[in-house]
């Protein structure tokens, strides 16, 4: 259980996919424009990506560690990914209509988001990995997420000033705003290197 906290808590907080690598920030900041919609992405974006890390962590190793194996993984998490999403896609249009109308326009974004932020990917590619420290990972990078998301929705509500230089309006005083966050969050880092 320590190897899922630490990888939670590294992947949440230390190595935040959003801000120390930039991947999914354009999503980020499209959620975080509509506050009600940050909650159920993030929670979608956390099911999608921890059921492809829990369906890709056995087929991974099943497909060993040689040259063609490396150049096929993106395939098979793409593939993964793809099932998934169309699985979830019939089973709630089915079971739940209400809910599908409610988060339909989320769900592709969510599923293949997840792509974006290649937590199976990286899963034993970049460093070895038990299933439980994949989850840890999966579900860290998820809370940082959604950690992120509503940071930004607060700062772009405080943003909007007409104090603000004209030339800062929007896009620049976000991407401004964004570097000092991944600036502070990087002051914690230290010598931690998960992702």
């Amino acid at each position: 259980m320590s190897e899922f906290i630490r990888f939670f808590l590294a992947a949440a907080v230390l190595q935040n996919v959003v801000l120390i690598t930039g991947f999914g920030s354009s999503v980020m900041m499209r959620i975080s424009r509509k506050r009600l919609n940050i909650l159920p992405f993030s929670l979608i974006l956390c099911i999608y990506s921890t059921l492809t890390v829990i369906v890709c962590f056995p087929l991974d190793g099943l497909m060993g560690t040689g040259v063609v194996s490396k150049l096929l993984r993106p395939l098979m998490i793409i593939l993964v990914t793809a099932v998934l999403y169309i699985i979830s896609v019939f089973y709630l249009k089915e079971q739940h209509p209400k809910l599908f109308s409610r988060v339909s326009r989320l769900l592709p974004i969510a599923a293949f988001n997840n792509l974006v932020f290649g937590i199976a990917l990286s899963i034993n590619h970049k460093f070895a990995i038990t299933l439980v420290g994949a989850l840890g990972l999966s579900l860290g990078a998820c809370a940082g997420f959604l950690i992120i998301s509503w940071l930004v929705a607060e700062g772009m509500e405080r943003l909007d000033n007409p104090d603000v230089p004209k030339a800062f309006r929007g896009l620049p005083s976000i991407l401004i705003y964004l570097g000092i966050l991944s600036l502070a969050l990087m002051g914690f880092e230290g010598s931690v290197s998960l992702i």
